[in-house]
C-alpha cells in the first residue's frame, strides 16, 4: 500500500478519529473498529483505522490478511482501513500526516489496556522536539480514549483474546476440530468457515516457524549449535567469579560477615590479596543503580575527575599492587562512594591444608630401579 492511498481523506471535517493497533482480526478488534466509526459519526469527524505492519510470534497473520478481514466485516467503510507504511510506521507519524492534511482535532480510540501506553502522544502535541520541530499540533485538542468510552453498541462486549488463539495452535493435545472451534468462536460471523480455517492454518504454520530455534554455524567447525539468549545469559551469570565464591553463611561464621549478608567464605578471603568491597555502591542495596557502577568505572580510569555524587555497585575488588590499591581508593573518594570494606590485606595466602597432597601419583620403579 503506497503512501498516497493512506493520505486519501475519508471526509471533509476538521476532526479525525483514529483506531491504531496490530489487531489480529478477531471480534474484539472488530469492536474497536466499530467504535471508531461510531465515535466519528457522533462527533462529526472523519474515521481512520490503521494497522501496524508487525508480524511475529504475537502477530502470525500478515497485515494485508488482517486488512482483508476488516474490509470484509465493514464493506461500507472499507476506505477507512489502511496498513501503516514505511513513511508512517507508528502512531506518532500517522498523527503528523493527519495534522498536515488539515485536521485540527483528533481522537485516538484503542482498547482499554492500551490507553495508558499510547497516551504518550499527547505529550508531543504542539511541543517541539530537540531539533526544534513540532511533530503535530492539533490546536483543538488531541485525546486518547478506550472503545468502552464511546457509545458504540459493542462497548459492553468483552471480546476474545489473541493469546488463547495462538496458544491452542501450538498445543500438541489439541485436535484440528478443537483448534478450529476456538478460532471460529473468536472470529467475526461475517467470515466463512473456509476463510477462518485458512487463516488458522496460515497462523499455525507461521507460529511453528517462529518457534523453531535459530541455528548458527561456528566459523571454526561444522558443528551447528542452537542460539538461545536466555541460556546464554544464564551461563554468563553462573560463570561470574563472585557467584562461585559467595556463600550464604550465618552471622559469625565468616570474618566481616553481617547478619543475613551474603559473604565470602574465609578460605576465599584468605586467598585474595587486598580484597575489598564498597557497600555504598552495591547493586544489591536499596541505593544502588547501574549508573553508579558506570561512574565508578569512569573514576577508576580518571581518579582526578570532579566529585560525581552518589554511586552504585558493590564490586569485589582485589588490587595486586600498591598502585592498583591506591587507584581504587582514589576513585572511590572522587565519586563519594563512601567507606571501603576491607576483607583482607597484604599478600594472598593459600588456605591451610591446601594442596598438601599432589594430584600426580609418584612414579613407580620396577625391581631394576627403572
Amino acid at each position: 500500500m503506497n503512501l498516497r492511498e493512506l493520505l486519501n481523506r475519508t471526509g471533509e471535517h476538521k476532526s479525525a478519529v483514529v483506531g491504531w493497533g496490530r489487531g489480529m482480526g478477531h471480534k474484539g478488534h472488530m469492536y474497536l473498529a466499530s467504535s471508531v466509526i461510531t465515535q466519528a459519526r457522533e462527533t462529526g469527524a472523519d474515521p481512520y483505522f490503521v494497522l501496524s505492519r508487525s508480524v511475529g510470534k504475537d502477530d502470525p497473520l500478515q497485515p494485508e490478511e488482517k486488512l482483508a478481514i476488516y474490509k470484509k466485516v465493514f464493506p461500507h467503510h472499507g476506505q477507512i482501513f489502511h496498513v501503516a507504511t514505511e513513511e508512517m510506521p507508528d502512531l506518532t507519524r500517522v498523527l503528523r500526516k493527519l495534522n498536515e492534511m488539515g485536521y485540527t482535532a483528533c481522537t485516538v480510540v484503542v482498547g482499554a489496556d492500551q490507553v495508558n501506553a499510547l497516551s504518550y502522544v499527547k505529550n508531543y502535541n504542539g511541543v517541539a522536539d530537540k531539533a526544534g520541530n513540532i511533530p503535530f499540533n492539533f490546536t483543538d485538542g488531541l485525546q486518547v480514549i478506550s472503545r468502552q468510552e464511546t457509545n458504540d453498541p459493542s462497548r459492553e462486549e468483552e471480546g476474545p483474546r489473541a493469546t488463547p488463539m495462538r496458544d491452542i495452535l501450538l498445543d500438541p493435545n489439541a485436535t484440528e476440530e478443537k483448534k478450529f472451534q476456538a478460532w471460529r468462536d473468536s472470529m467475526s460471523p461475517e467470515l466463512s468457515d473456509d476463510e477462518v480455517r485458512d487463516l488458522m492454518h496460515k497462523a499455525e504454520q507461521r507460529l511453528r516457524d517462529f518457534a523453531k530455534p535459530k541455528a548458527k554455524k561456528t566459523k571454526n567447525t561444522k558443528v551447528t549449535e542452537t542460539v538461545n539468549i536466555k541460556q546464554a545469559n544464564q551461563r554468563v551469570r553462573e560463570m561470574r567469579a563472585q557467584e562461585f565464591m559467595r556463600k550464604n553463611l550465618a552471622e559469625g561464621d565468616v570474618p566481616f560477615a553481617g547478619k543475613g549478608a551474603e559473604e565470602l567464605h574465609h578460605v576465599h578471603v584468605q586467598a585474595l590479596k587486598n580484597a575489598m568491597s564498597i557497600p555504598n555502591i552495591s547493586m544489591n542495596k536499596a541505593n544502588g543503580s547501574p549508573y553508579m557502577q558506570y561512574r565508578f568505572g569512569m573514576a577508576m580510569a580518571n581518579p582526578d575527575m570532579p566529585r560525581a555524587g552518589a554511586m552504585s555497585g558493590d564490586p569485589l575488588i582485589t588490587a595486586y599492587t600498591d598502585a592498583e590499591l591506591q587507584k581504587v581508593k582514589d576513585a572511590a573518594k572522587s565519586i563519594g562512594a563512601g567507606a571501603i570494606t576491607h576483607l583482607s590485606d597484604g599478600v594472598s595466602n593459600e588456605a591451610d591444608g591446601g594442596n598438601t597432597t599432589s594430584p600426580v601419583a609418584k612414579p613407580k620403579k620396577n625391581k631394576y630401579g627403572v
